[in-house]
């Protein structure tokens, strides 16, 4: 791909809505699960897998996907999925259960192709693509948020049913930007041939230190997210609210935390230090609620920054090793293959080791654990090596 692609306003503002959408199915799904399960008699282990679904199509697509980018080109290949992922958001309020779990299954599948191709797109925008990945994570993370925010206030005034398919209007818009940015633009041909196999790929010891990051961010990041309301319920004794409040500190400050990344590398500061700043603002959230868990609302902020820079840190990984856009959607494959897979356990185990030894002590040591081996694993990806 070129590094400066044609129509490269267009297509900027079309990667920007995209990345809007590729996670606000998600998060649009908390604030009415209870109005959902109400009316429609779900299970917990059901309502569990609306947020669950998405996750685990974000691991297990992601090789199709990057197959299907290589066959029909990531500008046509994003295209379909937003036009899907629209579909999908109306589809999964027509009826019941079934339903509703199948069009968020669809949703899963449509967003998986925006996780996999946009670094590849992204890649074609040459000595900007430090900087539209940071622009690009940082819509990402607001997408969550805007979800989360909104979708409430929504189903107030639409029902549920209403403020769940509302979001499938995004989607439209961002694929209307996206076929006029197409029309110009070399990312609506067939990908580049890439030059190696994916078998060396999965050979490649800085391929496997790129979807380390990933896996090892992930599982911080969703760790977390499905935890820490309780977590601060059982150290700091606080309620629901305010569980409430620091779940949206967290969220929120992502945004500001995907935009530290390329601010970094503007200055040229080496990668390997960025990689030991990412991990450090994993492991002080992590050790203040160990030890200092009354102070939640500095953990939860430093965590937001932790989050969001985690985010921006594993796809600008993707883009600057990736030596073409047909390389950086194969690795992309690979590094969510991986690591949302690790990333899908996380909560699982953290749940798990807190019944198990009836606190939240050995869990918080295993995150922080987890947050030391991304130092390791984001200084092994930042050097410069490119994956051919």
């Amino acid at each position: 791909m070129p590094a400066a692609p044609p129509g490269g306003r267009l297509l900027l503002a079309a990667v920007l809505l995209t990345a809007l959408n590729l996670r606000a199915a998600i998060a649009a799904v908390g604030p009415v699960l209870a109005e959902v399960r109400a009316d429609l008699g779900l299970s917990a282990a059901a309502a569990g897998l609306l947020t669950t679904l998405p996750v685990l199509c974000f691991a297990v697509l992601a090789p199709a996907c990057a197959a299907l980018g290589r066959r029909a080109g990531p500008g046509a290949a994003v295209l379909g999925s937003l036009v899907l992922l629209a579909l999908a958001q109306g589809l999964r309020v027509l009826d019941g259960s079934p339903v509703l779990l199948a069009g968020t299954f669809l949703a899963g599948a449509a967003m998986t192709v925006g996780n996999v191709l946009l670094p590849a797109v992204v890649k074609g925008f040459g000595p900007r693509a430090g900087t539209v990945t940071g622009l690009y994570t940082a819509a990402l993370v607001a997408g969550a948020a805007a979800g989360a925010a909104f979708t409430a206030p929504l189903a107030a005034v639409l029902g549920w049913r209403g403020a769940l398919a509302a979001e499938g209007v995004l989607a439209l818009v961002a694929a209307g930007v996206w076929a006029a940015a197409a029309r110009g633009a070399v990312t609506t041909g067939p990908a580049p041939a890439a030059a190696v196999s994916d078998g060396s790929l999965w050979r490649s010891p800085v391929a496997w230190a790129v979807t380390a990051v990933q896996a090892l961010h992930s599982t911080l990041y969703f760790s977390l997210t499905a935890w820490l309301p309780t977590l601060l319920a059982d150290r700091a004794g606080t309620d629901a609210a305010t569980g409430s409040v620091a779940a949206s500190v967290y969220q929120v400050l992502g945004i500001a935390g995907s935009l530290l990344v390329p601010a970094v590398l503007a200055r040229r500061c080496g990668q390997a230090g960025l990689a030991l700043g990412v991990a450090a603002l994993w492991a002080v959230p992590v050790a203040g609620l160990l030890v200092a868990p009354g102070a939640w609302p500095a953990w939860a902020a430093v965590g937001g920054l932790a989050q969001g820079a985690g985010i921006a840190f594993a796809v600008t990984l993707v883009v600057l090793r990736a030596a073409d856009g047909a390389a950086a959607a194969r690795l992309s494959g690979m590094s969510q293959l991986v690591g949302y897979g690790v990333g899908a356990l996380g909560p699982v185990a953290v749940g798990a080791l807190s019944e198990a030894t009836g606190g939240w002590t050995v869990p918080l040591l295993l995150l922080l654990a987890l947050g030391l081996g991304l130092a390791a694993a984001g200084t092994s990806a930042a050097r410069p090596v490119e994956v051919r």
